[in-house]
């Protein structure tokens, strides 16, 4: 399994692409950044798109690439782009996004052969792409949000995302329960712990919250942290560094590309 990084930033700034991960060349871990990230060759071969909940900085690229790719469509017979998640989080996309005010919506053209499906998934139901195993739960953070788990060969390369996440006790349930230890896992640090009111309050992670997150969790993977708001970066790198200690991590940048 190979992750490419199109963006892991927690802020839109120059330098810091918003959240998108590229599985093995074809299938997009949420779409904040696509479009600036890959060229339109790249973007062709997207056919899979898992998004973890409907917050702009994880969507807003869905609207650019169907823009990108209606060449590839128009007067073709090619499969449309699925968009899979929770049936709540599509149902946002389609009322407030694809609706035909804010931008077109491409489930439905070009007519005949459309760029956009959507694919509602169910909690603990696998969905298989190529070899690519994805199943998904919910997390701890914005209406129906969930968290994924991609595995290939039977669960010997595997990775799991929270997508953006506050405290889950059944997230690492799930995580745990998995027939195959947990190797790779990527997950959030959005404030520094002095701001632990804000980070509860909109749900997400410090790093002293991630390391009572992590202690719930029998597995010992590699953890792989982004989300990190880019005006606290050094601190919370800080801190990470504190209460992370006896765990293997490290912090992922725009670029990385790591193989699972």
């Amino acid at each position: 399994m190979n992750l490419r990084v199109l963006g892991c930033s927690g802020s839109d700034l120059p330098g810091h692409n918003l959240t998108s991960f590229l599985v093995n060349g074809t299938v997009l871990l949420d779409a904040g950044t696509v479009t600036s990230a890959l060229d339109l060759a790249a973007q062709a071969r997207i056919e899979h798109i898992f998004v973890s909940h409907a917050h702009l900085d994880h969507i807003k690229d869905i609207l650019f690439l169907a823009d990108n790719l209606i060449e590839f469509f128009a007067g073709k017979k090619r499969p449309p782009l699925q968009i899979h998640g929770l049936p709540e989080v599509l149902d946002a996309i389609a009322a407030h996004l694809l609706n035909d005010t804010i931008w077109p919506d491409f489930t439905v053209i070009p007519e005949n052969s459309p760029v956009l499906t959507y694919a509602p998934m169910t909690p603990g139901e696998p969905v298989v792409i190529d070899g690519l195993t994805v199943a998904t739960h919910p997390v701890n953070h914005a209406k129906a949000a969930s968290g994924y788990v991609l595995w290939e060969d039977g669960g010997a390369k595997n990775l799991a995302y929270t997508g953006d996440t506050g405290p889950c006790d059944a997230w690492w349930r799930f995580c745990d329960a998995l027939p195959f230890p947990l190797r790779h896992l990527i997950t959030e640090a959005s404030f520094p712990s002095d701001m632990e009111a804000l980070a509860t309050a909109s749900k997400h992670l410090t790093p002293r919250l991630l390391h009572a997150e992590l202690a719930k969790l029998h597995a010992n993977p590699e953890v792989h942290i982004y989300h990190m708001k880019a005006p606290f970066a050094a601190q919370i790198e800080d801190e990470l560094e504190r209460e992370l200690a006896g765990h293997s991590y490290h912090l992922l940048r725009e670029h990385d590309c790591i193989t699972i």
